[in-house]
């Protein structure tokens, strides 16, 4: 998400801060987690203030990781997940109801990139981001994403799932060091430094958002103009349980909203497992090493984006328990798919009641003195599913200015469009990535 916050006077513009806010989950490859600095070395202009050190997790033996990983689940803050879970629904209905073609968001990624920006806010300001997320104290707020970051940090071969977040601001720019400080401690901030309208900042903080993204996210940063951004990236990957068997991928057609059809690579499997039937649709989940991904697939005749129209029924579509659900055979046809989707967020931010945060009376001093507010907010993403798990990446920019006997049998046959959701469990199940794919064909 970029946000760039400018002054009205043109003679005050390189005394206005611009705050970019990213986020990203990526899931092809995992870059080191604030530890590369590589793209500082530039002539000396960009300098490291602070090296935030990540929670990587190492253990003796399987024992040890198995009573660790155990302990961390029971650290679970379910409160706060079920927070994230909120926002992810009163934010991916109006962002995703309007739009067309295959669309990938980031709630998570969001969540994150605003629990920076209401560390630096104040008064009104600060109450409707917290608002928003279903939270009273901004400090409060960063103790416990904070807390909630290091839980769910993973890194091994079949799963990971890693957050990074970074603060950079010209050397002209006067940030409180309280500030500062929350960032580093709280929120895992890496610090730095130097002269924000220049090709060496641009080119260090595209490079950092790269290495943290595993290269899926390649974003073309603002620095005219704007004297600070904060970066948030979250990289994400998950094997499936059961892969898929390569063999058993066939090609097929998938039928387009406009009753027209295209031919894309199809997974298919038969498996035994719970599946819901819901208003209007069929719902599934496909497990994999940290979590699981829900499919949604809309009765014939219902539009996918019905199951978008209020953040109510959304919740209502994905939220399960077990006395609703029935135990069956499932037989599944999954495409393949790979695509990115890009959103500005501003009108949603506010239509979501934090409008204040856009405009010149915004209230971010507790970061600067310098008048500053919000002047965009975009996010970035990129989904892949094939045989074997799920990737998936987000770029958040907000720039200143148990089985049992059978009962039925489900067919997930998903030629046509459907929902899908990401959920891991150190994250509480809250959705990570929310998308819909109207064309598995289209794609990078």
């Amino acid at each position: 998400m970029k946000n760039i916050i400018r002054n009205n006077n043109r003679d005050m513009i390189r005394r206005a801060a611009a705050a970019l806010l990213a986020a990203a989950l990526a899931c092809t490859s995992l870059a080191a987690c604030a530890n590369n600095n590589a793209p500082l070395s530039r002539d000396g202009k960009v300098k490291q203030l602070a090296e935030a050190v990540c929670p990587a997790k190492e253990y003796k033996n399987e024992d040890e990781k198995w009573e660790a990983e155990l302990q961390e689940r029971h650290d679970i803050d379910a409160d706060l997940c079920e927070k994230l879970a909120y926002f992810a629904y009163d934010t991916a209905s109006p962002l995703l109801r309007e739009e067309v073609g295959n669309t990938v968001y980031s709630p998570l990624s969001l969540y994150y990139a605003l629990s920076l920006a209401a560390a630096g806010a104040e008064g009104e300001t600060q109450a409707q981001i917290l608002s928003l997320l279903r939270m009273n104290d901004a400090g409060e707020l960063s103790d416990r994403a904070g807390k909630q970051f290091k839980v769910f940090y993973r890194d091994e071969d079949s799963y990971k799932f890693q957050m990074a977040n970074s603060v950079w601001f010209d050397r002209s720019l006067s940030i409180k060091d309280a500030y500062l400080r929350t960032a580093a401690d709280d929120l895992y901030a890496d610090i730095f430094c130097g002269e924000m309208n220049t090709e060496n900042m641009k080119d260090a903080m595209e490079e950092w958002v790269r290495d943290h993204t595993g290269g899926l996210i390649r974003p073309s940063v603002e620095t005219n103009d704007i004297l600070m951004h904060m970066m948030n990236t979250v990289y994400y990957y998950a094997e499936w349980i059961d892969q898929f068997p390569k063999e058993a991928v066939k090609e097929d057609g998938f039928h387009l909203t406009d009753g027209s059809l295209v031919k894309c690579d199809f997974m298919n499997r038969v498996s035994s497992g719970t599946f819901f039937r819901r208003e209007g649709c069929l719902m599934a989940s496909l497990g994999t090493k940290s979590g699981q991904v829900q499919f949604v697939l809309p009765d014939e005749g219902v539009d996918v984006r019905e199951l978008l129209e209020s953040p109510e029924k959304l919740r209502r579509v994905l939220e399960t328990d077990d006395t609703t659900g029935l135990y069956g055979e499932i037989t599944w046809k999954v495409p393949k798919f790979s695509y990115g989707s890009k959103f500005e967020l501003n009108q949603m931010l506010a239509d979501l009641g934090m409008e204040k945060a856009f405009g010149p009376d915004a209230e971010f001093t507790a970061m600067t003195d310098d008048p500053v507010w919000i002047d965009s907010a975009v996010q970035m993403a990129h989904i892949g599913i094939n045989e074997d798990g799920v990737e998936a990446a987000a770029y958040t920019d907000l720039g200143y200015a148990g089985a049992g006997m059978p009962q039925d049998k489900a067919e997930m046959i998903l030629d046509r469009p459907f929902l899908f959701v990401i959920r891991d469990q150190y994250c509480g199940y809250a959705p990570i990535f929310i998308g819909v794919c109207e064309n598995p064909s289209e794609g990078d």
